[in-house]
């Protein structure tokens, strides 16, 4: 076995671990939040986008990191058009879904915990109200956006004459329409850019309570009875993580696109490091979601 397939093998077992590290602990998260449907437990709207947000993760690693897995244990062009289709649709869709699900998820929570003598207050009543359209709306949204990714994709079979592609390894993409590009790159950067927002709003909210408790608490309080401690811990790791992710995959992807499209190292490392928040996510959010602590984000 020379060098060269030794390390597209290597390269098929990182996937493969990471696919199925990730896609086992979202199926553990969305599992524990499911039997308490079952149970008749009352679930709070921001388990519901939880819920989805782990459902969303699952389908992503699983349509990113189960193709890079068999192209990396030699399966060449195993899927045909219709395959390529719906993998890269799938992969779009919940890459924009994920990130969609995430900015809500974090302008929800900057909203709950606001003050009810804030200016948020009225918001926050109305947001309890009609936050099942604001998660149906981001579905629908990001299906009808991504509709172009399907019809430009081809397999390698039937895509030999395409120019100006972008080859991945086992699909072909054409250039995609312009309009599309700039919807997607507004929905990426204005959810980005309001995640950081909420996240520095309760950050600040989160600062403030402390300082209001530390007046009146005994100073040799443990650190464990301050709720809002834990809350921004959970807060700002969990969006340093997403923030970091895409900014290095954003960084990734645009090297592969502009120098060196057929870099299988370059490629395998911008598909790598998307596959990372999806991943380790559930590991954020499971050890804290289960502590009282965390009561704090969810009343």
């Amino acid at each position: 076995m020379n060098s060269t397939l030794r390390e597209i093998m290597y390269l098929g077992y990182v996937f493969f671990s990471v696919t199925t590290i990730g896609t086992i602990a979202n199926f553990i998260f969305f599992t524990s939040y499911l039997l308490n449907v079952i149970a008749g437990l009352k679930i709070s709207s921001l388990t519901v986008i939880f819920i989805q947000l782990t459902l969303v993760n699952s389908i992503m690693l699983i349509s990113k990191g189960v193709p890079q897995t068999l192209q990396g244990l030699g399966w060449n062009n195993f899927l045909d058009d219709v395959g390529c289709k719906v993998v890269f649709y799938f992969r779009r869709l919940n890459q924009g879904l994920s990130i969609s699900l995430t900015c809500l998820l974090c302008i929800f929570q900057a909203i709950t915990i606001s003050s009810i003598n804030s200016m948020w207050a009225g918001l926050k009543v109305r947001l309890t109200t009609h936050i099942t359209l604001s998660y149906v709306f981001c579905w629908i949204f990001n299906m009808l956006i991504e509709i172009p990714v399907p019809i430009s994709t081809r397999s390698p079979r039937s895509s030999s004459n395409f120019t100006n592609a972008f080859d991945n390894g086992f699909c072909t993409a054409e250039d995609i329409m312009g309009v599309y590009l700039v919807m997607t790159t507004f929905r990426n950067a204005l959810c980005l850019g309001l995640m950081v927002l909420a996240s520095g709003y309760m950050v600040i909210l989160l600062h403030k309570h402390h300082q209001h408790i530390q007046k009146i608490r005994s100073t040799k309080c443990s650190s464990r009875r301050h709720p809002e401690i834990k809350a921004t811990q959970t807060i700002l790791l969990l969006m340093s993580t997403f923030v970091s992710f895409y900014a290095l995959t954003s960084i990734f992807t645009l090297l592969l696109s502009y120098f060196d499209q057929k870099s299988p190292w370059m490629l395998s490392t911008s598909i790598f490091l998307s596959l990372c928040y999806p991943t380790f996510s559930p590991f954020l959010l499971i050890p804290r979601l289960c502590r009282p602590t965390c009561n704090f984000l969810v009343k």
